[in-house]
């Protein structure tokens, strides 16, 4: 059996891939940075290695790819959220550090690279719905761009290597172990608001639509890809829409109450509505989206629940 690593494995994409790797009985290796805490594979821990560093220091990447056949790459220091002015520090932080990861992947013997992408931003305003991978790519925010861009250079080293290069562009998964007080992640945010009482910050008036897949079925089709041989680009995603609110309703009603709701001016690089065909991933992997959102969400509010201690 190939030995997998992944990168950003303690995240919640990254750690949910792990448990479902571990789960068909293999071994991966997870890269982490030291800082981030490892509490979502605590009950794996003895059926795992943990490389630590950082994205950025090259001694470290090269360690974690000895003897390595395929590479999942879930790092991203930036958000859909941040401004123009992080653009600089992304390169440095993102794109370069990509770049050198490839190249420390080519000496190394690296067959593989799957790259979580972001369907929710690389392709701007929607010219059509639901949006196909030949749509137009124009993204709106930096971090869209960013993403553009490691694509286009994974692609091109993908025509010039040897080397098979599958990129996902996610919608916007939630699920277990997602950060309910991050900066992103509605579902994981508004149920952490929603259990503690506080706050929930709601930009424009909730209109905004976006394609909401649970991590499990993200988790299937990243499987797939690291087992699919040849290079591909396909959107993950459930093909439907649902607007903001219609996303905290959803709580709501599986939380039994309401959730206090502050609303904000409408947030700059925002796109107003995403939604994506899975076409082509069905067409390659013979996957598609099952899992309602309603049913997403309860799932998501009973993990949430036993953990963040409230017994509504």
């Amino acid at each position: 059996m190939t030995k997998k690593l992944i990168l950003g494995g303690a995240g919640f994409i990254g750690s949910n891939l792990v448990q479902a790797l571990v789960a068909r009985g293999e071994q991966p290796r997870v890269f982490t940075r030291p800082s981030v805490a490892v509490s979502s594979l605590a009950n794996v821990l003895d059926q795992i290695d943990i490389v630590y560093g950082d994205f950025m220091d090259d001694v470290a990447l090269r360690h974690a790819v000895q003897g390595v056949d395929t590479v999942v790459h879930l790092i991203s220091t930036t958000f859909p959220g941040m401004t123009l002015e992080s653009s600089v520090y992304d390169v440095l932080s993102n794109l370069l550090p990509t770049i050198r990861l490839v190249e420390i992947c080519l000496a190394s013997g690296v067959k593989k690279i799957v790259y979580a992408s972001s369907g929710g931003t690389i392709y701007g305003e929607p010219q059509f719905l639901p949006i196909t991978e030949d749509h137009p790519l124009l993204p709106k925010s930096a971090y869209g761009q960013s993403k553009l861009t490691i694509e286009n250079y994974l692609q091109f080293y993908a025509r010039s290597t040897h080397l098979e290069i599958n990129v996902l562009r996610i919608s916007n998964p939630f699920g277990p172990r997602q950060n309910p007080f991050g900066v992103q992640g509605i579902v994981a945010v508004a149920m952490g608001h929603a259990i503690h009482g506080s706050m929930l910050k709601i930009y424009g008036k909730g209109e905004t639509v976006r394609d909401y897949i649970y991590i499990d079925e993200v988790i299937e089709a990243m499987l797939l890809a690291i087992d699919t041989p040849g290079t591909t680009t396909v959107n993950i995603s459930s093909g439907k829409g649902h607007s903001v609110l219609e996303i905290v309703q959803a709580i709501e009603t599986v939380a039994g109450y309401s959730i206090h709701k502050q609303f904000l001016p409408n947030r700059e690089g925002d796109v107003t509505v995403n939604i994506l065909s899975a076409e082509r991933a069905y067409k390659r992997y013979g996957w598609q989206a099952k899992e309602s959102l309603q049913e997403g969400v309860a799932k998501t509010w009973e993990w949430f629940k036993q953990r963040l201690n409230r017994s509504g």
